[in-house]
């Protein structure tokens, strides 16, 4: 019996790129004639023909199955969620819906996992679109992010993956609100490997991941996978304090002992716009977590499916 291959397209105003999308997938599942596939498209909210195209697709090739959400609930994350959370696939593929991410690179996963991997990831070695100072700053998260996750995550991966069925099953029952999935994946721990690959330009549209879009799935996948910025500030406040205690210490000395005053107001000004300063960011980085907790006290659903299609 064929294994089923389920693949996941998360889409939001991609109407230029779905009929190109399909046509790639669908010479995919030809090639790979000993698989069976299914296509999940998650349409998230679409202002544009996107729901309605893929309608239009789904009346001749009933392996496309489509997931209408509610609204746009955000990053790509959630409509990834919905759609592994409605699969049934013996392993299945994140695929963005830009055609950044080559389809064709499919192949290549279905290997890798035949050889025994249960994740197998894209690693973008070339960005075509990309500007340099959003090169920079990719390259300068995945550091960062390394040094304070004990290098759990890989430089440069993509969302753009392979997972088996075991996997999924693991991230299904996450129930976390703030989804960082390529962390989440990458924690579960089973048996993983990378294929590198270069992102192309957009087919069609424009990119929804703006640089405040970018930062905040940064963020989330800092404050989701470390405690290092609580222990940092935890840090700084310890030194401030022992800086300022001696600073105390050392004017007083300098009463007793040559009988100066302490300096002028422009002194006391600066000091204190300083220490205001630092004690904002620590009150920030701890609202960072706090707003976390508050979301899943709350235990809000990450999305809300508004129509099903094929299913």
């Amino acid at each position: 019996m064929k294994k089923l291959i389920s693949i996941v397209v998360p889409l939001y105003n991609e109407e230029g790129n779905i009929e190109l999308l399909h046509k790639k997938i669908s010479d995919l599942a030809k090639k790979e004639s000993s698989y069976n596939f299914e296509i999940v498209a998650v349409e998230h909210g679409s202002s544009d023909q996107t729901f309605n195209l893929l309608k239009k697709i789904h009346k001749k090739d009933k392996r496309l199955k489509i997931l209408q959400l509610s609204r746009n609930f955000g990053n790509a994350d959630a409509g990834i969620t919905a759609g592994l959370n409605h699969i049934k696939g013996d392993a299945a593929v994140i695929l963005m819906g830009d055609l950044q991410e080559p389809p064709e690179l499919i192949s290549r996963f279905l290997r890798k996992w035949e050889e025994g991997y249960e994740i197998v990831y894209g690693v973008i070695k070339k960005r075509a679109d990309s500007s340099l100072f959003r090169k920079i700053s990719s390259i300068a998260f995945y550091k960062i992010i390394n040094k304070l996750t004990n290098n759990l995550m890989p430089e440069n991966v993509s969302d753009f993956r392979l997972i088996d069925k075991k996997v999924y099953t693991v991230i299904n029952q996450m129930e976390e609100r703030n989804k960082y999935l390529r962390g989440m994946v990458i924690w579960t721990g089973f048996q993983q490997t990378g294929i590198p690959f270069d992102r192309s330009s957009r087919y069609s549209g424009e990119s929804k991941a703006d640089f405040i879009t970018a930062l905040k799935v940064a963020a989330n996948g800092i404050f989701s996978f470390s405690y290092a910025p609580l222990k940092v500030v935890t840090i700084l406040g310890f030194c401030l304090s022992i800086i300022s205690f001696s600073i105390i210490i050392y004017q007083v000395l300098l009463f007793f002992f040559f009988g100066r005053g302490t300096p002028g107001i422009s002194t006391l000004v600066v000091l204190m716009g300083f220490l205001f300063g630092v004690v904002f960011l620590i009150l920030g980085v701890m609202g960072e977590y706090l707003s976390r907790i508050y979301d899943e006290v709350k235990r809000r659903p990450v999305y809300i499916v508004k129509d099903k299609i094929g299913f």
